[in-house]
């Protein structure tokens, strides 16, 4: 199965956030505008939540960019307060889409997804922090496009030659293997590899 026929039989995600300290009330009040949309709502709080716009896309006849779009018209016009909404299909793909935002709608289709992942580099990608990309890109994955890549990254340089010590009880050198990548670390890469970026796992 290719990827984007893969993402076309996935379901419409938004994902969308609300200014930060937003008054507890005021984001209940923005999860009641949503279960409006829809009915499958899952709260992220304190400013964020998940909607799948799969069967609300067929109920409203419409599209999920303009969803996005009724949303935000509602909570400023309603509530006074600005959202910023992705829209994917994917949690993962919805999410960084609502990242870059100061507000309004970014709508990813699936068979763009592929390549709008791609092209972004590792720490715009949702739930990679700071201190995970700058590990990655210590091994050379730049982008979002090389951390779903199944094969081997290459390092541009040769590694150098590993260091010695001396054995405690001889004063003879050990070789000191270089030291591997945290695990958890590669965990990570591993699990974002196929599922972050919503790829099927390579045949």
């Amino acid at each position: 199965m290719s990827l984007k026929t893969w993402l076309q039989r996935h379901a419409v995600v938004a994902h969308v956030r609300c200014a930060d300290r937003l008054p507890e009330e005021t984001y209940r009040q923005v999860l009641e505008e949503l279960a409006d949309l829809s009915p499958v709502v899952q709260a992220l709080p304190p400013t964020a939540a998940l909607v799948d716009l799969t069967g609300a896309i067929r109920y409203h006849g419409t599209t999920a960019h303009r969803l996005g779009e009724v949303l935000r018209v509602r909570t400023i016009s309603r509530l006074g307060v600005d959202v910023r909404v992705g829209i994917g299909p994917s949690t993962t793909v919805a999410a960084t889409a609502q990242i870059p935002l100061p507000s309004g709608v970014l709508t990813i289709a699936p068979d763009q997804a592929a390549d709008w992942l791609d092209q972004l580099p590792v720490h715009a990608l949702y739930g990679i922090g700071p201190r995970q990309a700058a590990t990655l890109r210590d091994y050379g994955i730049h982008s979002v496009g090389l951390l779903t890549d199944p094969r081997p990254v290459v390092p541009p340089h040769p590694c150098p030659p590993p260091p010695r010590c001396a054995a405690p009880s001889t004063g003879m050198p050990w070789l000191v293997p270089p030291s591997a990548p945290p695990s958890s670390t590669w965990s990570s890469v591993s699990a974002y590899a196929c599922a972050a970026a919503d790829r099927p796992p390579a045949p």
